[in-house]
């Protein structure tokens, strides 16, 4: 019954690490994508 419950505790913590590792990245390259020009020029 234990270590039913410690695998389900790992998924949920694996996918909620996958889910905000995805969220950091959505929020890293969404403004590279949309404002190109300014990263640019800022090199």
């Amino acid at each position: 019954m234990f270590l039913r419950g410690f695998a389900v505790d790992l998924l949920v913590f694996e996918f909620l690490g996958l889910a905000l590792v995805a969220m950091c990245v959505v929020v890293v390259a969404l403004p590279c994508a949309r404002k190109p020009s300014r990263r640019v020029r800022y090199e």
